[in-house]
């Protein structure tokens, strides 16, 4: 067989370079979803807003779209996001792709577990839609729970302050009252609770990772409690006025 015949069963330079960079842009889509995670959630609106903030650090990929699957239970997919991959060439017209992947509450879903660095499994090709445009992520307006600044100070000196037999509600008005204001972007303060029970006060406001106890003991004697973060998970003892008033040696890392 000649070399001239030989040669023409060898791929051109331009189809080989599409190849590349068809390669390149499935592994940017791939690498652009696993890397989204954030933390735990049930919505794909985070993973859209995720993807606003990490599309800086890949600037082939464009965000065209968002879904989300009603009905979706809890550790099943939720919804996905599709992406656009442009690569520029130097000359002629870019190469352009793109892909879809689907979240669940741990990050970026596959069919099959130990799926995590198969590309295929991570990113899937689709059809790009004709009138694809960039989307904006959509605006969070939940609100976020705080513990403002300075309220251990109002709840040390209310707690201190308090004689005779007092209420619940008296002491939880008297803190609502003196308690500063959230300043943060949409934060707005934790409902707190107060326990009166023989002769002690116990004072809760927060959850797991942001979390005021204080207790003021029969003896008049007011503390603030740093409870370890184990000990205030949901099932355990958890950031509740009953935890305030537990004895100190109960309130230890049991590691």
């Amino acid at each position: 067989m000649t070399a001239a015949a030989l040669s023409g069963c060898a791929p051109a330079p331009a189809d080989s370079y599409r190849e590349q960079q068809a390669a390149q842009a499935h592994e940017d889509a791939a690498d652009f979803a696993r890397d989204l995670y954030r933390g735990p959630t049930d919505t794909i609106d985070d993973y859209a807003r995720w993807a606003g903030e990490e599309l800086t650090a890949y600037p082939s990929l464009t965000l065209i779209g968002y879904e989300a699957y009603p009905g979706a239970v809890h550790g099943e997919p939720f919804g996905a996001l599709q992406v656009r991959a442009t690569m520029s060439s130097g000359s002629g017209d870019p190469y352009t792709t793109c892909f879809e992947s689907e979240f669940d509450f741990w990050g970026v879903a596959t069919e099959e577990f130990g799926q995590w660095d198969d590309d295929d499994a991570v990113a899937h090709p689709i059809d790009c839609p004709a009138d694809a445009q960039p989307v904006q992520p959509p605006v969070d307006t939940r609100p976020v729970p705080v513990v403002p600044e300075g309220t251990e100070v109002v709840v040390v000196e209310v707690l201190t302050g308090a004689d005779g037999e007092p209420a619940p509600e008296d002491i939880l008005a008297a803190v609502k009252a003196r308690m500063p204001r959230p300043t943060g972007d949409r934060e707005v303060a934790f409902e707190p609770s107060v326990l009166i029970r023989e002769d002690q006060i116990g004072f809760a406001m927060g959850d797991v990772d942001d979390c005021l106890l204080v207790a003021r003991r029969t003896s008049g004697e007011v503390e603030v409690l740093h409870v370890p973060r184990v000990l205030l998970q949901p099932g355990e003892l958890g950031c509740r006025a009953e935890t305030a008033l537990l004895p100190v040696d109960q309130l230890r890392s049991p590691h």
